[in-house]
């Protein structure tokens, strides 16, 4: 792990001096009031599913009584089995759903508490309000990460499947049937599965002041379940809202040519106008806004970037760069200089030990040790002119090539690609990836004032 060094050290007065004049601080009251309706929105549906739960027990019993008449004598033992397994998984089911419920209400009372605080003390102690605020915006981040825990589980429920074996045999049963319960965490998708594109929405993320056609150049999503993105055309930054609209934006010196996330709220922007700036540029995002903080000057092109354990990795058409988070220790990984665009883009595993990188010119996936040496060459008809690599956190593969996405997996040593979309999901020219937490896969494009979101099975 590595950690950056405080610069200096505020007395928390100081630092809280003139803090209920900002717009940060009067936003905070609406962020709780949709926190707790999200909150109250999840606790009905579990009550809800709750009484389902009950209802689907009660239907299972209503099964199992029923194919009792049908075995008379024999039934006698093997009913009580059953019912006795039922309410033992129904239990167990209602015990999960009230775990939610509890952890619900716990965040809710906290929140209560904390926002009753902020009320009582609010005209009289900023210093108060500050820590209270501070408190109160841990509070918010942590219930965001329970809601998309809970958001991220199916609803519970039971089903009687009986069993089909012939009568004879029934008297070595122990039980009727099988009593399937589902529900909770859903099954997470290991990198071997290949997905399929099950519909396209396209979202408009053009502003008033676009005075061309959006070029979104780089896509990232922050932990709140915001986007940001590049619009290089355009020299802009735009934060869009979980459901894909634009809030705000922020106008940046040049092109902006990719963007990554380097925390939980803060990004990492490639700015280059191809002749005498190569800059990366640290920004943050805070109460809905973007704020530029510094500039990072390099002496090579600036192209694709990646982020990953503090450092930044940056691609200068024909050679791979890594940086720290201060913009020292700068060096070259790797270079190929067979071509005009052989390191085009990047992207790094989530663990770090791999590093993909797109050789446009000779139309290859390349796959890297962090070291900085080649794993792997993969050439394939269908990697066409290869611009962007993306890697999700479960380690799936997906690059942009000329009017297509396709996946990488790979098994037993051997690499496959598979289109996964093309001009008939929406696709002209594809330059940029992000994968959601609801399986989609958001594309940003070339002239284009849309972004394609692919929603995968």
């Amino acid at each position: 792990m590595t950690f950056r060094q405080c610069s200096a050290i505020k007395h928390i007065p100081d630092v809280a001096k003139g803090f209920h004049d900002t717009q940060e601080f009067k936003e905070l009251r609406q962020r709780v009031s949709e926190i707790r309706k999200r909150l109250a929105h999840e606790r009905q549906s579990k009550t809800e599913n709750d009484a389902a739960v009950d209802k689907s027990g009660y239907k299972c019993l209503s099964q199992i009584q029923t194919l009792r008449q049908t075995f008379n004598v024999i039934f006698d033992r093997l009913e009580r089995r059953t019912i006795s397994e039922m309410e033992r998984s129904k239990t167990s089911l209602r015990n999960n759903i009230q775990t939610d419920v509890d952890q619900i209400d716990d965040v809710t009372e906290k929140i209560k508490m904390l926002t009753d605080a902020l009320k009582d003390g609010s005209d009289t102690n900023e210093a108060l309000s500050y820590i209270g605020f501070s408190k109160c915006d841990e509070v918010i981040f942590n219930t965001q990460l329970l809601l998309q825990s809970i958001a991220n589980k199916d609803d519970f429920k039971m089903t009687f499947q009986p069993f089909k074996e012939k009568t004879e045999y029934l008297s070595s049963l122990e039980m009727l049937g099988e009593v399937i319960c589902e529900g909770g965490v859903k099954p997470l998708l290991g990198p071997d599965h290949v997905f399929e594109v099950e519909k396209h929405v396209l979202h408009n993320v053009k502003v008033a002041d676009n005075k061309n056609p959006c070029y979104i150049t780089g896509i990232c999503r922050l932990a709140n379940g915001e986007f940001l993105l590049s619009d290089n055309r355009n020299s802009k930054l735009k934060l869009l809202n979980s459901s894909y609209q634009v809030m705000s934006t922020s106008d940046v010196p040049d092109w902006p040519q990719n963007v990554s996330i380097t925390g939980q709220r803060e990004a990492a922007v490639t700015v280059d106008n191809l002749k005498d700036r190569h800059e990366i540029l640290l920004v943050r995002v805070k109460a809905g806004k973007i704020e530029q903080m510094r500039t990072i000057k390099c002496q090579h092109p600036c192209g694709g970037l990646a982020h990953h354990g503090g450092h930044l990795y940056i691609t200068a058409k024909t050679a791979l760069h890594v940086y720290d988070m201060a913009g020292d220790h700068g060096r070259q990984l790797y270079s190929d200089e067979t071509g005009k665009y052989t390191v085009n883009r990047c992207a790094v595993s989530s663990d770090g030990s791999q590093i993909y990188i797109t050789n446009s010119t000779h139309h290859q996936l390349i796959t890297l040790k962090k070291d900085g040496t080649t794993l792997s060459t993969l050439t394939h008809p269908d990697l066409h002119t290869p611009v962007t690599p993306h890697v999700t956190p479960q380690g799936h593969v997906f690059v942009t090539c000329w009017n297509t996405v396709v996946q990488v997996t790979e098994k037993n040593n051997q690499q496959t690609v598979t289109t996964l979309a093309g001009e008939n999901n929406g696709l002209t020219v594809p330059v940029s990836l992000c994968f959601n937490s609801n399986n989609s896969l958001l594309v940003g494009q070339i002239n284009d004032d849309n972004i394609v979101e692919l929603k995968l099975k």
